[in-house]
């Protein structure tokens, strides 16, 4: 069924080569069509979806997670300039339909600037009491700060948890509530950690760093699929008797930009 709304699309879409030239990104679009596959680094369908967390790092960085992935954007046709500027004029699109079947979901975005509220920690509430002042018992901080507090909190409990429950066991082997612990922090690892993206909201819409913009949609692993699942191609318009050539087997629309 159509979309009523402009400012979703029905299509999602993906755009190659950022960063290359223009014959690069060109020959790039026409080996993914050919090939029937969109993959990650490196680039190997005998390689995907493996996840690398960094718990050194700071998960507002989005550095602590780092799956590997491939990304669409759920932006409106007549609303792909800005997109288009940033990666290439050289893409192609799904269905939403297809992808979620696919596995693909949209991420969730939260601003790096954003407050919560928060129970002030307990020994600086035990001091501040003792010394006859009685403050609010919440902070407002940032929730950039919160998060990547929390996470190291997050890790540091579940290394305790898995460690206490090796250390009790009764006799040798794995216990499985070690296996449950291990089972759902791949739960949260891959299905929501992996999904979630910190963006600063005060860059220019043009700006790379705008996040936002591109309302991501989000692949952990490659993606195969045939040439009938495409649903549009984008291309500049010089090189369209060449892709025709290139690519005489693909019937569907067909994009200048």
């Amino acid at each position: 069924m159509p979309s009523k709304q402009r400012y979703v699309s029905a299509e999602l879409a993906h755009f190659v080569g950022r960063g290359l030239a223009e014959a690069e990104q060109y020959k790039l679009l026409v080996k993914i069509i050919k090939e029937g596959s969109i993959t990650h680094h490196p680039h190997s369908l005998n390689i995907s979806g493996n996840l690398s967390v960094n718990t050194g790092a700071k998960f507002s960085a989005n550095d602590m997670y780092c799956p590997q992935s491939i990304c669409f954007c759920d932006i409106p046709l007549a609303d792909l300039g800005i997109h288009i500027t940033k990666y290439s004029r050289f893409g192609l699109s799904f269905s939403k339909d297809f992808l979620v079947k696919q596995g693909g979901c949209p991420i969730f975005y939260i601003p790096l600037q954003a407050k919560v509220r928060v129970i002030k920690p307990q020994e600086e509430l035990l001091k501040l009491n003792k010394k006859g002042d009685f403050p609010s018992l919440f902070d407002d901080i940032e929730k950039k700060d919160y998060f990547d507090r929390m996470m190291h909190e997050y890790h540091y409990f579940v290394n305790l948890f898995g460690n206490l429950i090796m250390d009790s066991r009764q006799q040798p082997g794995v216990p499985q509530e070690y296996h449950k612990l291990r089972e759902l922090t791949a739960f949260l690892n891959f299905h929501i950690f992996s999904y979630i993206k910190f963006y600063d909201h005060n860059f220019a819409e043009e700006d790379d760093k705008n996040y936002y913009l591109e309302r991501e949609w989000r692949i952990v692993g490659n993606l195969q699929f045939s040439i009938t699942d495409i649903q549009t191609v984008f291309i500049k318009e010089d090189y369209a008797t060449r892709f025709r050539e290139d690519c005489p087997l693909y019937n569907s629309q067909l994009i200048f930009v």
